[in-house]
């Protein structure tokens, strides 16, 4: 489960689930590009965090939805720290909860698939050159259980990820041959700083009686799955989706 010597590039690593996975891939000995948008305080945080876990990190500010910062932010990882193995596209914004028929196609739809399929694409566009140089790598795309349940909460937020999703089953056959293995992670509902403001009390509790773990995932434990498909441990998946709910979603 060792990654040392292996370089990683993670999007939206300030806070929530991509500081978990920051600090994860350093405990493992990995080099850590924590890359943020907004509060470089927090990013530094991270960083910090990653150093103390016992390995390197590099704050990065920038945009993935704009290509030319993206190739940017590659080019200083890899002249850095010397390459690019390890790809983890979390960038996110807080989706939109509106009845369909109140939702704005720019304001609300096109802004979810600007940062979760267009900010993966450019991440991919521009390191995937990086790992077939070294021989391969391992990308992971941050989904959702959201793309696989029904639901007007997720008018903008399930399509978005569904696009991610076909994204990363194509690259997966794309990159077989070069050694680069594309999977995705689908988090349920996550115990964060932020999650109060997004649920009552009561929603809490409702969630917590459906998960047959009894209990609301953490950072850590989605963290856990994400490091896991970049180890040499699941060196024969690609493709795959880990869906990490606690059995709160169980489907073929």
């Amino acid at each position: 489960m060792g990654l040392a010597g292996k370089v990683a590039l993670v999007t939206g690593a300030s806070r929530r689930i991509g500081a978990a996975v920051a600090v994860a891939l350093g405990r493992r000995g990995a080099a850590v590009v924590v890359n943020y948008l907004e509060r470089r305080e927090l990013a530094e945080g991270v960083a910090a965090g990653v150093e103390a876990a016992g390995g390197r990190a590099l704050v990065h500010r920038a945009d993935v939805r704009d290509r030319e910062a993206v190739r940017a932010m590659v080019e200083r990882a890899v002249a850095t720290f010397g390459g690019l193995d390890i790809l983890i596209n979390n960038a996110r914004l807080i989706h939109p909860i509106h009845p369909f028929l109140e939702l704005e196609w720019d304001r609300d739809m096109r802004s979810q698939l600007e940062i979760h399929l267009a900010g993966a694409f450019h991440c991919c566009q521009a390191a995937i050159p990086h790992m077939m140089r070294r021989g391969g790598g391992a990308i992971v795309n941050m989904l959702s259980t959201a793309l696989r349940e029904a639901s007007p909460r997720h008018h903008a937020y399930g399509p978005a990820k569904a696009a991610l999703r076909s994204l990363t089953m194509n690259l997966a056959v794309e990159m077989g041959p070069h050694g680069i293995r594309v999977n995705s992670v689908s988090p349920s509902t996550t115990e964060t700083s932020e999650f109060p403001t997004r649920r009552t009390a009561e929603e809490r509790e409702r969630l917590r009686q459906e998960v047959p773990l009894g209990r609301i995932a953490t950072p850590d434990e989605v963290a856990g799955a994400v490091v896991f498909l970049c180890t040499d441990a699941a060196r024969y998946i690609t493709g795959a989706d880990l869906m990490v709910s606690g059995g709160g979603l169980i489907a073929l």
